[in-house]
C-alpha cells in the first residue's frame, strides 16, 4: 500500500479539517457561554520582547554617550 493510498494527500486532509467543525471548541463555548481565554486575550510576547530590546539598545546608547562625554571632560586641559 502506498503512502497516498494509506494517508491521502495533504490538500484532502486540509479540506476535511476545514469542513468539519471542531467539536471541542464548540462545546467549550456552549458550556461556558464565553470564548476561550486564548481567543479573548491573545498573547503579545513578540511585542513585549521588541519593546524590551528597544529599551535595552536605548539604555546602552545613553551609556556610551555619557562615557564619551565624561571622558572628554576629564581629558580637556583646564
Amino acid at each position: 500500500m502506498s503512502r497516498m493510498e494509506k494517508y491521502g494527500s495533504r490538500r484532502a486532509r486540509a479540506n476535511l479539517r476545514q469542513q468539519e467543525p471542531n467539536e471541542e471548541t464548540h462545546i467549550e463555548e456552549d458550556e461556558n457561554g464565553l470564548p476561550p481565554r486564548r481567543k479573548q486575550h491573545p498573547s503579545n510576547k513578540q511585542q513585549t520582547a521588541q519593546i524590551f530590546y528597544n529599551a535595552l539598545i536605548f539604555i546602552l546608547m545613553i551609556l556610551i554617550v555619557t562615557l564619551f562625554w565624561f571622558g572628554k571632560q576629564s581629558n580637556s586641559p583646564s
